[in-house]
């Protein structure tokens, strides 16, 4: 099965139905401004920190909503995951810090026709 990513058993895809748009991810050399009275701040190395992914999609309907409630109990189980990518590249392991929604048109019956969503992940040490 073809697919963008994987985290533990969660597909993003086009074949599962919930690819991603766009993949944002932030590396930080670990550095640290430390100011200093009449002169200019030192530069101060404190270790690099952890790396930080965000997912952000579009969804649509129940089964959208569905997949979001599956992102949720994964973050409920609170462990981490094993991230790998298309190609097989294995990302390491990654908790999930956040999982967010905006329903737009949303239907009488509380269903959303559009689903914005994002997820933020950080590596796991």
């Amino acid at each position: 099965m073809a697919q963008q990513m994987a985290l533990g058993e969660f597909v993003f895809g086009l074949s599962s139905g919930f690819p991603y748009e766009t993949l944002d991810r932030k590396t930080t050399g670990g550095w640290v401004s430390l100011d200093i009275i009449s002169s200019k701040p030192r530069s101060h190395q404190t270790g690099q920190a952890l790396e930080e992914l965000r997912l952000n999609g579009k969804a649509q309907f129940a089964d959208g909503m569905a997949k979001l409630d599956e992102l949720r109990a994964m973050a409920d189980a609170r462990v981490p995951y094993v991230l790998v990518d298309g190609i097989g590249r294995v990302w390491g392991r990654w908790r999930i810090d956040g999982v967010n929604e905006g329903q737009k048109r949303v239907l009488d019956d509380g269903t959303t026709s559009l689903l914005e969503w994002s997820l933020d992940l950080s590596e796991f040490f």
